[in-house]
């Protein structure tokens, strides 16, 4: 979300692919996170939100603004304008990174004290929330080489987009499916992987083949994914998890 060589220059093709994406991620997002969201506003909810999940929902939301706004002023010719916002996406992402630890474990505490082994969900914000800073930090480095630089934003924000459906998918898959193995990582990736599926599309159509990054971006995702699944029920991380949540502040 910072430079591009013009909107001239991008393919329509392309630029209908991030739009889809924007709009498959939106619905997400709303399907996700409203319901609980509304529950939490009437008060409802567990527990009462404590001021560092406020600023990580906020700075979440801001994300997903500002990747509306730097699509938008692609798709209108405003390259200038989206080289301008793209700072802002520089600076909130050490700031959703921080809010991200505390709103996450804070939420991990909740689940230790009254869901005794809920803890070991812990291990899935890591993982989303550890590639989107991969991704995005390269990202925002590599942002003069515009095809590197929007792949690593798509990659990054997939993950976002993917765990808020996942609040969807989860449960409406689980009457379905088993709770390890190939149905936790069906119910938790199923729509991380339809992001993925999208930039291999996008760059057969616009490229021929599939681009070093998008493959090398998709395959740690994958591999991820896969340890994620593998590691979430043993008692192993169940005790890293515990371990991990002393040094942080709790309900």
């Amino acid at each position: 979300m910072a430079t591009v060589s013009g909107a001239r220059r991008v393919p329509q093709i392309e630029r209908d692919y991030f739009l889809a994406f924007l709009v498959l991620g939106v619905a997400g997002v709303v399907l996700g996170f409203v319901p609980p969201s509304w529950t939490r506003f009437n008060g409802l909810a567990d527990y009462p939100a404590p001021i560092a999940l406020q600023i990580h929902a906020g700075l979440f939301l801001g994300w997903v603004a500002l990747l509306a706004a730097q699509i938008v002023f692609i798709r209108q010719g405003h390259p200038e304008l989206h080289k301008r916002l793209g700072l802002v996406s520089a600076l909130m992402i050490p700031a959703m990174a921080i809010s991200s630890v505390f709103a996450e474990t804070y939420s991990e505490h909740f689940e230790a004290i009254h869901r005794p082994g809920g803890q070991r969900f812990l291990i899935v914000p890591i993982f989303s929330l550890g590639l989107f800073l991969i991704f995005t930090t390269l990202g925002m480095l590599l942002r003069k080489r515009t095809a590197i630089h929007k792949r690593l934003v798509f990659l990054g924000t997939a993950l976002l987009f993917g765990a808020a459906w996942s609040r969807v998918s989860g449960p409406l898959l689980k009457p379905l499916m088993d709770g390890h193995g190939m149905g936790f990582f069906t119910r938790r990736f199923i729509m991380t992987n339809v992001f993925l599926v999208m930039l291999a599309m996008l760059d057969w159509r616009t490229k021929g083949r599939l681009q070093t990054v998008s493959a090398v971006g998709i395959a740690v995702t994958l591999v991820a994914e896969i340890v994620v699944t593998e590691l979430y029920y043993t008692p192993w991380w169940l005790g890293v998890a515990d371990a991990i949540l002393v040094y942080f502040p709790g309900p």
